[in-house]
């Protein structure tokens, strides 16, 4: 089976632009926060000494330094804020482990934290095994399942939670998402976003990726799992936070996960890293999609 092997920089987001091969990106990121938000309070006191030690100021005036390093600490902080907050949703009298993911257990939706993990869990760890096998059988030789692999993992589970979190936004029954029109958009939004393969071997990576993403989707609405409304879509912008492997170069991440969540109610970013994010981003995005700020 070509390239399954999966790196622990990936899962920790060690590397910002990680492509590995070994999991296509599905488990990029998302499960090293979620392993923080589980750990302990000065396990996430030192991840934060760390970031804050990447932030780069101006030596004569103090003045943050408006560059990638910042962009990408800032981002990190923002990630961590939301550990925090994750950590503080779990119901620590359940006796459930946050590191499991039982859906036929209620405490699993009962808290972000469980929300996150079981769409985590049930939509990209649980189905990856099945899309990198269907792959390997669909294209020719080793080495191609490899780079074709590697180009999942360049934004396509974050930009496909993305597309998920536009499609509930817009739609109050999870039934009428999941529908064929729904499968469609998802697939075009992959299509797109697979631009080093050609069209067509495109088209087919992105409907087998929908394909195992869809039936998992069912497989949570048959477990009564809370598809609609706004603590599923907190935790599906959260996840694609969590997945991107560089939000300044994917600005719907930061359109309609990043943004939504520094203006949540619920202050699961900090004050100050909203504002020192929105201010690093507004010269970004200026120069580079002005529409990420709209």
């Amino acid at each position: 089976m070509a390239g399954n092997s999966h790196r622990a920089n990936c899962a920790n987001a060690k590397n910002p632009g990680c492509v590995c091969s070994g999991c296509g990106g599905a488990l990029h990121g998302w499960r090293g926060w979620a392993t923080l938000a589980a750990d302990t309070q000065d396990a996430r006191n030192d991840r934060r000494l760390q970031l804050e030690a990447k932030v780069e100021k101006n030596k004569r005036t103090g003045a943050l330094s408006l560059n990638g390093r910042n962009r990408q600490a800032f981002v990190d902080l923002a990630r961590l804020d939301i550990t925090d907050h994750l950590a503080t949703t779990w119901p620590q009298d359940s006796g459930a482990s946050p590191q499991q993911v039982d859906l036929s257990d209620p405490v699993t939706y009962s808290s972000d934290l469980g929300r996150l993990r079981a769409l985590a869990e049930t939509l990209m760890a649980e189905t990856w095994p099945e899309i990198s096998i269907e792959i390997d059988q669909s294209v020719g030789g080793e080495q191609s399942a490899r780079e074709i692999k590697k180009q999942l993992a360049d934004h396509t589970w974050c930009t496909l939670l993305v597309a998920l979190v536009q499609g509930l936004e817009q739609i109050n029954r999870a039934f009428r998402f999941l529908s064929e029109q729904g499968k469609r958009f998802l697939e075009r939004a992959l299509t797109d976003n697979l631009t080093g393969l050609s069209k067509r071997l495109a088209q087919v990576v992105a409907g087998i990726v929908v394909d195992k993403v869809w039936a998992a989707l069912f497989k949570l609405l048959e477990a009564h799992f809370p598809l609609i409304g706004e603590d599923t879509l907190r935790v599906l912008r959260m996840l694609a936070l969590f997945t991107c492997p560089s939000v300044e170069h994917h600005p719907e991440v930061y359109k309609h996960a990043a943004r939504p969540l520094m203006e949540d109610g619920l202050n699961v970013i900090s004050q100050e890293t909203k504002e020192q994010l929105a201010a690093l981003f507004a010269a970004w995005w200026q120069r580079h999609n002005p529409e990420a700020n709209l």
